[in-house]
This record gives C-alpha cells, sequence and structure tokens, in this order.
C-alpha cells in the first residue's frame, strides 16, 4: 500500500482532539509519517519457492485520499500515531521526576492523562474501522463463508444464476445471515479474498486504487481482454452481491470504478467488519490457496483450513455444503480428484478415502 505525501501526527492529532499544544519544555515536536507498507510475498502459483525463487507479489493499491492530514485511514499510520503517544506519555513522567507538587507538576499529570487517553482511542479506532489483521502470506474470510455454499463449486458450463437467496450458518446466539444477489463460484470467492488482502491495512470505506493488469497476472496467470473482463465481472458481482442482517445490509464491494483505461478504484463496505463478529474469522495460507484450480478443491481447502479436525461425513451432506448439485457418483468421483490433490499439498492426510457414500479423512497427524 502506498500513502502519498507527509503526514503530521501530532498536527491531526490535536486538530481533531483539541488536545494540548505545548509541555514544560516548549512545543511538542512533530513526527512525520512517509514510509510504504511492506508489500504482500506470495506466489501465484504453484508450490512454495526455494530461496532461489523469486516471489510474485500480489500487487499494491494506492490510496485516492492523498490528504496528508488523514493519518487515520491506514493501519501503519494509527500504529504509528499510537506509538507516538505512548513515548510522548513515557516522556511526560520521567519529566515528573524530582518535581515537588505544584501547578508544573498538575500540568505533566494532566499530559500524561491526555496521552494515554489518545492512545486508547486509536486503539479502538483500529477495532472498530479496520479488517482483523493477516499477514501477507494469508488469505483472510468470516469462518461462514468457508463452511457454506456462497461461493459454490459449479461447472463453468452451468450458467450462473442471477438471484439466490442463502441462509448461512453463523456462531450460536448470534443472528442469522442471509445472502441474496448473483451466484457466487469459487472465483468470484479468490477475488473476494484477494481485495480483502489488498485493503487489508486501509480503513474499510477508504477508497483504494489498483491496476487491473497487476492483479490479472496475479491471479489469472494473463493479462488480456478476456482476463480484463473476467476480473471486471468478479467485482460487479460481489458488489451486487447483499448480505442481509436483522437491523442491516452489507455489500460484498461498495464501490467499483472500472475506466477503460488506468487504475480502477474499490472500496469496501464500512459495515463488513460486522461479518466477523457474527462469524469468527479464519486464515488460509494465500500460496496454498492460489496453487489450486478454482473448485471443489478450492473449497475443500478453506474448509478444512476452518475445521479444528475432520470427521467422516455422507458424501450428501458435503456436496450440499459446498453448492454442488452434481449425482451421487460424479460427485464421488470429483471428490476422488480433488482429495488427492489436497492430500498431495500436504492439507490433509494420505490416509482419506470415499466409499458407501460417505468420506473419511483427517488432517495430517502434525496438524491435529
Amino acid at each position: 500500500m502506498q500513502t502519498a505525501g507527509s503526514v503530521s501526527i501530532l498536527q491531526t492529532v490535536l486538530l481533531n482532539a483539541g488536545g494540548p499544544a505545548e509541555t514544560s519544555a516548549g512545543l511538542l515536536p512533530l513526527k512525520v509519517l512517509a514510509r510504504r507498507a511492506r508489500p504482500a510475498d506470495c506466489t501465484a502459483r504453484g508450490e512454495l519457492p526455494t530461496a532461489e525463487e523469486p516471489l510474485l507479489l500480489l500487487p499494491q493499491v494506492s490510496l485516492v485520499n492523498t490528504d496528508p492530514g488523514e493519518v487515520t485511514l491506514t493501519r501503519q499510520g494509527v500504529l504509528e500515531s499510537k506509538r507516538w503517544m505512548e513515548a510522548q506519555r513515557a516522556q511526560a513522567f520521567k519529566e515528573t521526576r524530582g518535581l515537588g507538587d505544584g501547578n508544573e507538576r498538575n500540568a505533566l499529570y494532566k499530559e500524561i492523562r491526555w496521552y494515554a487517553t489518545k492512545a486508547e482511542e486509536l486503539e479502538d479506532h483500529l477495532e472498530r474501522h479496520f479488517l482483523p489483521q493477516h499477514g501477507p502470506e494469508q488469505f483472510l474470510s468470516p469462518r461462514v463463508f468457508f463452511v457454506s455454499p456462497l461461493f459454490g463449486v459449479r461447472s463453468r458450463t452451468q450458467l450462473r444464476k442471477k438471484h439466490v437467496e442463502l441462509e448461512l450458518p453463523t456462531t450460536h446466539g448470534k443472528s442469522a445471515i442471509q445472502y441474496m444477489g448473483p451466484e457466487l463460484r469459487q472465483s468470484d470467492g479468490l477475488v473476494f479474498l484477494t481485495l480483502v488482502h489488498m485493503l487489508r491495512d486501509v480503513q474499510v470505506g477508504t477508497a483504494v486504487t489498483l491496476q487491473p493488469k497487476e492483479v490479472c497476472m496475479a491471479l489469472f496467470g494473463r493479462y488480456d481482454g478476456n482476463s480484463r473482463h473476467q476480473l471486471r465481472e468478479h467485482i460487479q458481482r460481489l458488489q451486487q452481491g447483499l448480505l442481509v442482517f436483522e437491523t442491516f445490509s452489507v455489500q460484498m464491494c461498495l464501490r467499483f470504478d472500472y475506466p477503460k483505461t488506468g487504475c480502477w478504484t474499490v472500496a469496501l463496505d464500512k459495515k463488513i467488519i460486522e461479518i466477523f463478529r457474527h462469524s469468527p474469522a479464519t486464515w488460509i495460507a494465500l500460496r496454498g490457496r492460489l496453487a489450486l484450480p478454482d473448485g471443489l478443491a478450492t473449497w475443500l481447502y478453506a474448509y478444512v483450513y476452518a475445521q479444528t479436525r475432520l470427521i467422516p461425513m455422507q458424501l450428501t451432506t458435503l456436496c450440499k455444503l459446498c453448492g454442488s448439485d452434481a449425482g451421487e457418483k460424479a460427485f464421488g468421483n470429483r471428490l476422488r480428484v480433488a482429495l488427492k490433490l489436497l492430500a498431495t499439498h500436504g492439507v490433509i492426510d494420505t490416509g482419506w478415502s470415499v466409499g458407501n457414500g460417505e468420506v473419511r479423512w483427517r488432517k495430517p497427524l502434525k496438524s491435529q
């Protein structure tokens, strides 16, 4: 992620909070932010790279709003601000040493309380306005997306349904979530994971720009008219998809501008954080997901990550969970192919079996 211009953290916080502008030692120093976040390390396809192989990076995004005063739009900016507040609080504590009771000591303690309050507010800002943190080698999603037919498994030859309605399972005690919108498949799920990954360190609702060529190359391994059109359709479907809660609704992608030339602009719905409050966050390995072909293998890959352990399952149950409409025999054959892939990648133990209408499997012993 790139941020434009330099940012005076203290100036921004003081303008917004009306805090003290001076200490007993004079004006407080200004700290400048002008750093880029570390790019995400990942490969687009294939096995984990060796030490000699270069990493193919998922593309970075740039903020549309380049106002240098908007320091809280990035996770890095908030953390830098919080660290600065904590450092000033510690310095003020040092200055109280040796001071007797009096106006100067009371003024310093007032500053200490102010800095502590501002640091707590910044921590709260991270909780309320940023997605759960995940690293450059990870994809992140609410668990419910990985254990439901939201991003279903269907043949590419089958036409997509223009409108579906799904009841998504939620944690016990949480209100129900309903999906309404165009049929979504595993390829749409990959684009959703990618958008969440690329926007993970910006405040939700903040517009960013991306290079469609770089995203196409990272996800599809090519860039041409077809791949560009494919990416656009994926994001448009996400934009049309609606997650309906008891008292509000959330778009899976809030904003999407796609001019014929130049950068595209996207933004996530501010309320998307609420999904993680209804369903716990689940992390999966970015490179592992990209190494598999979209379909049953990728749905199972995420499903396995979302489970503490694997138990025997009826094929009909698994078929319904992943959204497949294949017959039992056809689904069983596709399942065998997918499980073989997962075992090859070390996601499940090699001792899996499919027979008598059920699958028996387990995670690798080292993962139990």
